[in-house]
């Protein structure tokens, strides 16, 4: 079976962030094709889907009817490497995929996730004169019964408010690469980024007080102003996930009064 783009530099990607021999998951993966590679290459692998898929790959270990929602059936620190390739748009709740996959990888171990980028420029001039974000379905018709949504890409992900979820659940971002690239974005790249990137830079490191004494500003701004995330049709982001036990965390933000008020009584 033959891979896409996309399929390639998730391929390409856990093959440079796993060892190979390493244990890998990919949460819903169609027909396997992912994971008919990375097993040719010498992982172990093991795939999920919510429905069956008759063209599956045969030598692919498979478990069906497994919603991420629902929870994963695998015991804690049990994979090296967590794939979710085109699959957290379909799901208004990230912070329970989140949760469920930060479970499932080892201290040491890597999430690999992939969705349709709304933070490409020609996205955002979309959202500007449209209301609606540029993604790659069709917005959801209102006819649609609430259990058939998550069909459409209808919860893209914020990036910046993702990277923050992922790092309260232990999964600090390596680097967000892209995936797929049209010209008209390069265009775009061109006649914007002498504007975003200084912006961006006010913003995070300046005006954005809660990133500026917690230490991300750095993050967002090489994250929001990289090439990849203002051109590629996808991101994709890599984590590694820590220990927390290692990696204790002090709360330097400062919370609103009413929360302090609150945490006192």
């Amino acid at each position: 079976m033959e891979t896409n783009s996309k399929q390639k530099k998730i391929i390409q990607l856990v093959m440079e962030y796993v060892k190979s021999g390493g244990r890998v998951l990919e949460v819903r993966c169609g027909d396997g094709k992912v994971l008919g590679q990375l097993q040719k290459a010498g992982d172990i692998v093991r795939g999920t889907n919510y429905s069956k898929y008759p063209n599956a790959i045969q030598a692919v270990e498979i478990d069906s009817c497994v919603n991420i929602n629902e929870g994963l059936p695998y015991e804690d620190a049990s994979f090296d490497c967590v794939i979710l390739c085109d699959v957290i748009e379909h799901f208004p709740n990230h912070i329970q995929a989140i949760r469920e996959v930060s479970g499932v990888v080892r201290a040491g171990g890597h999430t690999i996730i992939l969705t349709p980028n709304t933070m490409k420029i020609g996205s955002r001039l979309h959202f500007l004169f449209t209301g609606f974000f540029k993604i790659k379905q069709a917005f959801i018709g209102f006819d649609v019964p609430a259990d058939m949504a998550f069909v459409f890409h209808n919860n893209p992900p914020h990036l910046p408010v993702f990277l923050y979820h992922l790092h309260s659940h232990y999964l600090e971002t390596v680097k967000v690469y892209g995936a797929n690239y049209k010209f008209k974005s390069i265009i775009f790249w061109l006649a914007f980024a002498p504007v975003i990137v200084p912006y961006k830079f006010f913003k995070t490191f300046v005006s954005k007080r809660n990133l500026k004494y917690e230490g991300a500003s750095s993050l967002l701004f090489h994250t929001l102003t990289s090439f990849e995330v203002l051109c590629a049709e996808y991101w994709i982001s890599v984590n590694k996930k820590v220990d927390p036990s290692l990696h204790p965390r002090q709360l330097k933000t400062k919370l609103p009064a009413w929360v302090q008020k609150s945490i006192k009584e």
